[in-house]
């Protein structure tokens, strides 16, 4: 069964000189579009099922910036009388009305979106994203991967889309540096509050890893005389430019080091313990 408004799998069923048609299914066979010039009668092709401006079920091989049910971070390119239209990448432009609009919404910005059907089954996009994704943890697990989008920030921290279903939260404390809205990431649930509600982390929280960072920072302290310019109060963003974690794996790392009596730590440096 087709789905519009999704990428499906779909069988070329005739090759013209400036037209190509695709098996749609109960919609008969359909126009595709942006097609490679290799492209022969009986490929199997991954194409965008949506209507265009003529009201007509199309497919085209170009790749959407989103489809129904994902989140995107799209540029507002034009504004009407419903709202403003985003670009997702397809010749009709998404329209993201005015009930679904937060803030100011400029020609040329950016905003996160969710991309669903109103009640005539026209994608639209909405900014009000607890509207539409869940802030519980339903089937989520503590320590499970997931792929995330930062949506927003506030003075917690970071909002983030949880696999375009569910949203969590990074805190502050837990970064670096600061995220960029919009920007895509893999991340582990770190933890599940009282109220359900989703605590994520973005520094893998496996024993290796933290092994990995350890070694690090003793090959560092070899490399430099046994002595390194960082320790447990040294600024978050240097300790980031040296050895890409944040402030508190990077601390957890010198801690463990100092137990095994490896290191020594200073306020302004750490040093290698001497070997008698």
């Amino acid at each position: 069964m087709i789905k519009v408004y999704h990428t499906n799998a779909l069988t070329v069923t005739d090759v013209a000189e400036y037209s190509v048609y695709a098996d749609g299914g109960e919609y008969g066979d359909i126009a595709l579009r942006d097609t490679p010039e290799n492209i022969k009668v009986g490929d199997s092709v991954q194409a965008f099922v949506y209507l265009d401006a003529s009201e007509e079920i199309v497919a085209t091989m170009a790749k959407p910036l989103a489809q129904l049910g994902e989140c995107a971070y799209l540029e507002v390119v034009s504004s009407g009388e419903r709202g403003t239209f985003l670009n997702w990448g397809l010749p009709k432009d998404l329209l993201l009305p005015f009930s679904e609009q937060i803030g100011a919404v400029r020609n040329g910005h950016f905003c996160v979106v969710y991309v669903y059907q109103d009640e005539n089954q026209r994608p639209i996009a909405s900014m009000k994203l607890h509207r539409h994704l869940d802030e519980h943890y339903g089937d989520l697990e503590v320590k499970q991967a997931v792929d995330l989008m930062v949506a927003g920030e506030s003075e917690l921290g970071f909002k983030v889309i949880i696999n375009d279903e569910q949203l969590g939260l990074i805190y502050h404390e837990e970064l670096a540096q600061p995220l960029k809205i919009g920007s895509k990431m893999k991340g582990w649930v770190k933890k599940i509050r009282e109220d359900g509600k989703i605590n994520i982390n973005i520094n893998k929280l496996d024993r290796e890893t933290r092994d990995d960072l350890e070694e690090e920072i003793l090959t560092q302290l070899k490399e430099n005389g046994g002595r390194l310019n960082l320790s447990d109060k040294s600024p978050p963003d240097l300790i980031y430019a040296n050895f890409n974690v944040s402030k508190k794996n990077f601390k957890r790392a010198l801690g463990s080091l100092y137990k095994k009596r490896l290191i020594k730590i200073s306020p302004k440096f750490t040093e290698l313990v001497s070997e008698k």
